[in-house]
């Protein structure tokens, strides 16, 4: 196992985007029934943030992207999807655990337009021309993220 494990991880790497690819049509309706475009996210950084429920990691960093995206309202837009099977779960979990920034439930049209999603949280950075400029995959210390963000200003 240990001499196939670093065939496995240049697979899941290259299954993903590569950094630097752009983002070129974004549109989704949230789970409260607002519809976003890609020209509503033009000219921002957003953060789009795969997550789930049953996710003890993502379960920590949903607050932690909410002040990110409260400290820099007008700037940067978090985008959380949700790869949770029932909407109403979600609407349930986010009734105890709000977040303000838009959550629309994950499909594998947008999940391809980044490359897949092969584990969670998945965040991406994109910048304001909607290039990806960053993926993490797995929990992302705030002050990280932030540190990324403020190169992008």
């Amino acid at each position: 196992m240990k001499k196939l494990l670093p065939f496995l991880i240049i697979g899941i790497l290259s299954c993903s985007k590569e950094k630097g690819s752009q983002i070129k049509d974004l549109s989704f309706k949230t789970i409260d029934g607002k519809i976003y475009r890609w020209e509503d996210l033009k000219g921002k950084v957003l953060i789009v943030d795969f997550w789930a429920t049953w996710c003890k990691p993502c379960q920590k960093s949903l607050p932690e992207l909410n002040e990110i995206y409260k400290k820099y309202e007008g700037k940067v837009v978090v985008i959380g999807f949700s790869k949770d099977d029932n909407e109403e779960v979600v609407k349930s979990f986010l009734a105890k655990v709000p977040v303000s920034y838009p959550v629309a439930m994950s499909n594998r049209k947008v999940e391809e337009m980044f490359g897949g999603i092969l584990g969670l949280p998945t965040s991406f950075l994109i910048d304001k021309d909607g290039r990806i400029v960053r993926r993490f995959l797995g929990y992302v210390p705030p002050d990280i993220l932030e540190e990324n963000i403020r190169r992008l200003f």
